[in-house]
């Protein structure tokens, strides 16, 4: 029977350990590699620790650029990959919970090349990095110019 009862404990501790963890840099540490190839685990969670301790969170990323984190807090987090994409990342709690989750993760993949040439890609994931929703929220790399379609072309 005590080995019953631990047996239960055990399965049941990790559940609320999760539960628990469920802030922006739990949630950052836990990150599939695959979603941000620019990133190590060891990389993101060095960001971390010089973040945590008020250093400057730049390291040399995968493709031998600096990334530096910017911002982090218990619900949010900001990056600069590059010179020209920017990641933002928001925890957002949700009235029905997904995944056993009542809490989903917005990331926003914002890409400029030129001061007016911008896109803004948003994806939404559970709190176990599964893909809800994707969306391009913005982008003005695909404008076309009226003016070159009104113009008769002979």
């Amino acid at each position: 029977m005590k080995k019953a009862i631990i047996a239960i404990l055990l399965g049941i501790a990790p559940l609320g350990s999760f539960a628990q963890k469920q802030d922006m840099a739990s949630l950052f540490k836990a990150m599939p590699d695959s979603l941000m190839p620019y990133l190590s685990k060891n990389n993101r969670l060095d960001m971390i620790d010089f973040m945590e301790a008020h250093m400057k969170a730049e390291i040399t990323n995968l493709l031998d650029g600096r990334s530096e984190m910017t911002a982090l807090t218990a619900d949010s987090l900001s990056l600069r990959l590059s010179d020209v994409l920017r990641v933002d990342m928001k925890l957002q709690k949700v009235e029905e919970p997904v995944d056993s989750s009542d809490v989903i993760v917005c990331v926003w993949r914002t890409y400029t090349l030129k001061e007016n040439q911008t896109a803004c890609i948003a994806d939404t994931y559970t709190a176990a990095w599964r893909l809800l929703k994707s969306d391009v929220v913005s982008s003005s790399f695909l404008k076309r110019d009226e003016t070159v379609f009104l113009k008769p072309h002979f």
